[in-house]
C-alpha cells in the first residue's frame, strides 16, 4: 500500500507565530517560527511515517508543500520515506495520477483565511487572498487539497492541526482521523499541547485512519467558486490574465471579486 505525508508548517505542534514580516506565507523563512516548524514537522513527520510501515504500507512518500517546498531536513526524516520531486509547471497535486495512493495523512495544515482564534490562518497567499468559496461556502487549504485528491480516488485519512483547522476539516470530511495539535486564541497565539502527548496521539491516530473506511468526499461540477482578493489592482491583474482562457471568468459583487463557474477541479488550479 502507498500513502502519501502532505505536509505543511502553520498547524504543527508548539509554533505560534511572529509580527507579520511581509511574507505571503504566515511563516516567513529565516525566522525563529520556522525554525521551530522544521523540527516540530518533521518529529510528526517520523511518527507518521513509523506509523504507516507498521501498519502495512509498502511505500510512503512526503510532499512538502509550504512556500518554497523545500523545508523538511530529510537527513533527519525517517529514511524510509520518499521526498516527492515535483515538476513545478504542472498544476497541483497532478502528480496523484503517477501513483495509486491509498490514502493522504495531513501534517501541518491550518485554517482558512480569516478564521476566528485559527492560529496562522491563510488561504495560499495569505497578502493577496481574503477567501475562497465553493457554492457559497467558504473553503481553506484542506478542502481544496481534499477535493483534488477526491478527483483521483484518493482519500483525506488524518489530519493534525490546532482546534479551529480540525473543526473545519470534520464539517467537509466527518470520517477524517483529527488530532488537535494545540488551541487557538488569535492569529498569533494559543495554548500549547504537551509534545509527547500530540506525538502520541497522532501516531494511535493515523493507525485508527489506515483501518478506517474512509471514502474520498468528491466535488460535484458544475460548481460556483468565487474568490476575493485583498486589492482591487491585483483582482484586476487576476481577472485580465485568467480570463484568457476563462472568458466566461467575471467580477462578483465588486472589483475585488471574480467568480466562475467551474467545470472540473483543472479549473480549479489557476486560482491556487
Amino acid at each position: 500500500m502507498e500513502y502519501l505525508i502532505a505536509v505543511d508548517m502553520e498547524g504543527v505542534h508548539g509554533v505560534f507565530g511572529e509580527p507579520y514580516n511581509g511574507s505571503p506565507f504566515a511563516i516567513g523563512v529565516g525566522t525563529e517560527t520556522y525554525a521551530k516548524a522544521v523540527v516540530a514537522a518533521t518529529q510528526e513527520v517520523n511518527v507518521v511515517v513509523n506509523a504507516l510501515f507498521e501498519k502495512g504500507a509498502t511505500r510512503v512518500l512526503v510532499w512538502d508543500n509550504h512556500a518554497a517546498r523545500d523545508n523538511l531536513d530529510f537527513s533527519k526524516v525517517d529514511p524510509r520515506a520518499e521526498k516527492l520531486i515535483l515538476d513545478r509547471t504542472k498544476g497541483r497535486l497532478t502528480f496523484l495520477s503517477d501513483f495509486n495512493f491509498a490514502g493522504i495523512v495531513f501534517i501541518g495544515y491550518h485554517s482558512r483565511a480569516g478564521s476566528v482564534n485559527g492560529i496562522m490562518a491563510h488561504t495560499y497567499n495569505g497578502m493577496d487572498i481574503q477567501y475562497m468559496k465553493i457554492n457559497g461556502k467558504q473553503i481553506g487549504e484542506f478542502d481544496i487539497d481534499s477535493f483534488i485528491a477526491s478527483d483521483y480516488n484518493v482519500p483525506a485519512l488524518f489530519v493534525a492541526s490546532d482546534d479551529v483547522c480540525v473543526g473545519q476539516v470534520l464539517e467537509h470530511s466527518p470520517k477524517t482521523v483529527t488530532v488537535v495539535t494545540k488551541i487557538g486564541k488569535g492569529r498569533r497565539k494559543g495554548i500549547a499541547r504537551e509534545e509527547s502527548e500530540v506525538l502520541k496521539e497522532i501516531d494511535a491516530g493515523v493507525r485508527e485512519a489506515v483501518e478506517r473506511e474512509i471514502e474520498p468526499i468528491k466535488l460535484t461540477f458544475p460548481c460556483s467558486f468565487e474568490i476575493r482578493y485583498s486589492s482591487m489592482d491585483f483582482a484586476e491583474w487576476k481577472m485580465e490574465e485568467l480570463s484568457k482562457n476563462f472568458p466566461e471568468l467575471h467580477y462578483g459583487e465588486d472589483a475585488y471579486t471574480l467568480q466562475i463557474t467551474l467545470r472540473s477541479v483543472d479549473d480549479l488550479r489557476p486560482f491556487l
